[in-house]
């Protein structure tokens, strides 16, 4: 089996390879493109810019520009050394429909010049250094149908990762890049979901990852080949987005055609092992369908886990696009993005009761031959933008995604909890007793399947838990908008309407199997997979239809005083059938529906002082239907949304003529009633939780002289279960023996004493949030260090986290005790530091050098925490990348 899968591997290299060959061979090799990275900003950062009809004539740069003003209506200033003028200077002009920064971009081409952008409206040209990467618009504009202002001027906290940081940090993940936001936990994949899984401002934001705006549906590790950046908007944004958000959500934002011909490249090794290819070829033609422009992204990545033995990722992504119609009012394009994994997975390191077990940080509980994580999406985008004219524009983009899911992962487990008997018998030997006075024991032994805390960490076994799924999900998904720019009463009026909707459909099949332990200090991954149990699989059919209709609007009542507001409208109806075979003929299948109809809303008040800051305020709403991540199931489909508000007060302000963003907030966010299993009847689930998280965050990004670039963020988040009905003591089972409920009219008859009294009971009121960290920042920071070398530095925080913020978990002695005596704990995690390095230098003017080193002092740290296991963070390891642009 392994064999094979090398083979297909190997295979999947060659045609890597091969395509990479004639992408290049393809490609224009001519010199415009020698900073064509990011010059002026993304194409796709600009995508919501206004167009404008130009006819600049060929010649004299000087006159040209002059022409621009006047078509444009936006400032240009030349800032160039004394002594130099740009007359002599010749342009091949510009001519059709183009947003102004790509006009500017045409008519700089083949000039040696660049251009920036030092605010709205303003620009500012400078000789192109070849020397180093161009990347002169950070980070003030997102992609995104949803927004019509600039980052400055909306109200609420975006955070965005430009793709120069990225390239700086040799990023090649989208958990990578999420490192440079702060308030964003990482988590280890929950059951057999596996893929990127993260909380935003405490709240889980597993289904709110966007691919350029429209949801990304599958479960998947995504890697950053084809990102131009990511953005995340923090807080609830079901305005925008529909379902879910409430801690916020991420956008992917993909790389599209441009109008200048370039090629970049690069190979990268590591001491992980780590062989990377990437090539990004982008072909205009010019003279066809008014403009039309190819784009082509490869990458093949394979790589071992630094400080983790036998973990091993193999990836291989293309990803082309091609657009018409670039000098038109009517643009077209269509984009094919291919991902295939073929890993080895790794579900790290077992607890040992509240703490990571005491072995080896290399073990790997696993077997080497018989767990992988296989992944294959494939998502389809096609889009049409038409622009009336100045003030009307629409957009519409429909997507076909599959993501087909093959797992089989082994989470490592130390059995440290006692199973509860139907009733509580006198038998000495068994889990739970009573005396003849009625005092409760515990009595954690192996003959009851447990593992007492004062046992020797040699003399534990590890149970190796199998995930195990095989599954397809899919999406069938438009989205349409309309965008206006008004002026009425002599008021600008800004808005956007849209309507999206379609289907989404999850078939997972979910066997179980049950195999031997391994001793937890000397694991054997060689040991052959040899189930002693099988349990039939479950199987799930799950589709929903949903549309929702938003409106949005910016009013700009004077020069200094915006109102902003929204309401969406969205439909959600979720249809379930779920089953397990018992005999070949017989089955039990569990037929749910659930139709949801529910208005959200956002508005804001944004004060401007100056031209280059905002001062606001943002209110907006969220809701979390049942079947939100298509789990739609028998003992939730009675249940209404959870319902989500968020407070927000905030400022941001451009300095340095634009190169530099600063931002500041504090937010109050909370949901309101969270679902909960009924502690007495776990097959009900109740709407009644409340969670509160509040804080402030603080952030910097900045491109600045002396190749200074600056990324910088913390975020404290207090994160409380405000109010709740479980029961977080781990004895909650016998709790339940001392009342019964009746099904019927819910009283219930409380039949001992003990009934909701510790430790039988603890209410989980005022516990911290599950993997919300109180403190956590970054920062990433590049500078010219003379010679040509350019260093660059960055670290992480993450603060104490705990596992589970309902649950508590009792330490079990090796002898007999009475419950009230044991101890009880939480699983918890200790914060920790990270810190990379990073090292460049140009070799040609189109070759460069970098080195970079991950995790310096070779910390040892969970990166990614699930209640059930520890996913640790890499070791150290070094990266060296040899990047090439013509």
């Amino acid at each position: 089996m392994k064999s094979k899968g090398l083979r297909k591997w190997q295979a999947r290299w060659i045609a890597a390879g091969t395509l990479a060959m004639c992408a290049v061979s393809s490609a224009r090799a001519a010199a415009v493109a020698a900073a064509a990275e990011g010059e002026g900003g993304s194409g796709a950062g600009q995508a919501n810019l206004p167009v404008r009809k130009f006819d600049i004539q060929g010649g004299s740069l000087d006159a040209a520009l002059e022409q621009f003003r006047t078509q444009s209506a936006v400032d240009v200033k030349i800032r160039i050394k004394d002594g130099q003028d740009l007359s002599g200077v010749q342009t091949k002009g510009v001519r059709g429909l183009y947003s102004a920064p790509v006009a500017l971009r045409l008519l700089l081409e083949d000039t040696g010049l660049s251009y920036r952008a030092t605010g709205t409206g303003h620009y500012e040209i400078t000789l192109r250094a070849h020397e180093e990467v161009s990347v002169d618009a950070a980070a003030n504009s997102v992609a995104l149908s949803q927004f019509t202002e600039s980052l400055t001027d909306t109200a609420q906290t975006v955070n965005v990762v430009p793709h120069f940081i990225m390239q700086e940090q040799q990023a090649n993940t989208l958990k990578e890049t999420l490192r440079n936001i702060p308030g964003i936990s990482l988590a280890a994949g929950e059951g057999g979901a596996q893929g990127d899984n993260l909380t935003i401002r405490g709240f889980s934001a597993r289904n709110d990852m966007f691919l350029d705006g429209i949801r990304d549906f599958g479960s998947y590790y995504r890697d950053s080949f084809n990102y131009e950046s990511v953005a995340v908007l923090q807080g609830p944004a079901s305005v925008e987005f529909g379902r879910g958000s409430t801690g916020g959500v991420i956008n992917q934002e993909s790389k599209t055609p441009m109008p200048n011909a370039f090629t970049r490249g690069g190979l990268q090794f590591g001491t992980n092992l780590t062989r990377r290819i990437n090539i990004d070829v982008n072909k205009p033609i010019k003279d066809f369908a008014d403009g039309t422009a190819f784009r082509l992204n490869l990458v093949g990545t394979q790589s071992k886990v630094a400080g983790r033995d036998y973990a091993e990722i193999r990836r291989f992504g293309v990803a082309p696009s091609i657009a018409f119609g670039l000098n038109s009012n009517t643009r077209y394009s269509l984009s094919y993005l291919h991902e295939a994994e073929d890993s080895l997975p790794d579900y790290g390191l077992p607890y040992f009761y509240d703490h990571v077990a005491g072995v080896d940080r290399h073990n790997y509980y696993g077997f080497a031959n018989d767990n992988w994580l296989r992944t294959s999406p494939d998502v389809v985008t096609g889009r049409v933008d038409h622009d009336f004219n100045e003030r009307f524009s629409v957009r519409n983009t429909l997507r076909w995604g599959n993501y087909p899911r093959d797992v089989r992962i082994t989470e490592p487990q130390v059995a440290t909890t006692l199973a509860v008997p139907s009733t509580i018998p006198t038998d000495t030997t068994k889990a739970f007793y009573r005396d003849n006075s009625g005092i409760i024991y515990a009595n954690c032994t192996s003959g009851n399947s447990c593992t007492p805390v004062d046992t020797p960490i040699a003399a534990v076994n590890v149970t190796r838990n199998q995930i195990q799924a095989k599954s397809v999900e899919d999406i069938l998904w438009d989205q349409a908008s309309l965008i206006g720019r008004l002026k009425v009463a002599g008021i600008e009026n800004n808005f956007i309407l849209l309507a999206e909707g379609g289907r989404e459909r999850s078939n997972p099949v979910r066997p179980k199997y049950t195999v031997a332990s391994t001793p937890a200090t000397n694991p054997n991954p060689q040991d052959l997979f040899a189930p002693t149990k099988v349990t039939a699989a479950t199987v799930a059919h799950v589709a929903s239809q949903s549309f929702g209709l938003n409106f949005l609007d910016t009013l700009k009542l004077t020069r200094w005083l915006q109102l902003s507001g929204g309401v969406r409208f969205d439909y959600f109806n979720t249809h379930s059938d779920v089953y397990t075979p018992t005999n070949p003929v017989a089955t039990q299948r569990i037929f749910t529906d659930r139709l949801d109809k529910k208005p959200t809303y956002r508005a804001a008040v944004v004060v401007k002082p100056r031209q280059n800051g905002t001062i606001y305020f943002d209110y907006g709403t969220s809701f979390n239907p049942s079947g939100e991540s298509l789990s739609l199931s028998a003992n939730n489909a009675d249940q209404a949304p959870e319902e989500n508000e968020t407070y927000e007060v905030g400022t941001k302000w451009d300095a340095l003529n634009g190169r530099l963003n600063l931002s500041g907030s504090w937010f109050r966010t909370r949901k309101l009633n969270a679902k909960e299993t009924d502690p007495l009847d776990s097959t009900q689930v109740n709407t009644v939780g409340t969670q509160l998280v509040q804080g402030v965050q603080i952030g910097a990004i900045g491109h600045l002289s002396h190749h200074m670039d600056l990324i910088f963020g913390y975020a404290y988040l207090d994160g409380t279960l405000e109010y709740s009905t479980l029961n977080a003591s781990p004895f909650a089972a016998i709790n339940a023996k001392f009342a019964s409920k009746d099904p019927v009219t819910g009283v219930i008859t409380v039949l001992d004493p003990r009934f909701n009294t510790a430790p039988y009971y603890i209410n989980p009121a005022g516990f911290p949030l599950a993997n919300v960290a109180k403190n956590t920042g970054n920062l990433w920071i590049t500078h010219n260090l003379g010679f040509r070398f350019v260093g660059g530095f960055g670290g992480n925080y993450v603060g104490a986290r705990r596992a589970s913020s309902s649950s508590m978990i009792a330490l079990y002695p090796s002898a007999p005790t009475p419950v009230a005596d044991i101890p009880l704990a939480f699983k918890s995690l200790p914060g920790y530091w990270n810190f990379d390095a990073m090292l460049r230098r140009p070799i040609t003017d189109a070759l460069s050098l970098q080195v970079n080193v991950y995790n310096l002092a070779n910390n040892f740290y969970i990166a990614q925490p699930h209640p059930n296991h520890l996913i640790p963070g890499e070791g150290i390891n070094a990266q060296i990348g040899l990047h090439a642009r013509f």
